[in-house]
């Protein structure tokens, strides 16, 4: 369903139409507000169906679940964000000697693995603490 937002730009150009017929699919000339009444209507017949194929009333949309933890997949994303910050420190940054900013940039990019790991298990928590708290809602 359009939010208000939408209403209002959709209303806005139907106003500055200065068109009172328009065709339609067969080539007939027709009234405007007969076309856009026309559509609204299919529309609300469309919504119950789609709603009914659900499961009785309309469920909130199901978002994309987070995979479980794995160090292996923090091996590999730290890893490249790690990559990244060796090159950066040494090739882009300037200052210090190249051994100084290489050995701070390695200990960066280990600092990473951990952090991904941690990130990815307080996505998949919240998530699924999110999930339990609209299941108590239901019961």
């Amino acid at each position: 369903m359009p939010n208000r937002k939408q209403r209002r730009r959709r209303d806005k150009s139907f106003r500055h139409e200065y068109e009172t017929v328009l065709l339609d699919d067969e080539g007939n000339e027709r009234p405007l507000t007969e076309l856009r009444e026309e559509r609204e209507r299919q529309r609300a017949e469309k919504k119950p169906a789609k709603a009914t194929a659900k499961g009785g009333a309309a469920a909130p949309r199901a978002k994309h679940e987070p995979p479980p933890p794995t160090w292996r997949r923090a091996f590999k994303r730290g890893g490249m964000m790690g990559g990244v910050i060796v090159i950066a420190f040494v090739f882009i940054l300037h200052g210090g000697s190249t051994a100084g900013r290489a050995a701070i940039a390695v200990i960066y990019g280990f600092a990473f693995i951990p952090l991904t790991y941690w990130v990815d298990r307080l996505a998949y928590r919240s998530h699924h603490k999110r999930l339990a708290r609209i299941e108590a809602k239901k019961n």
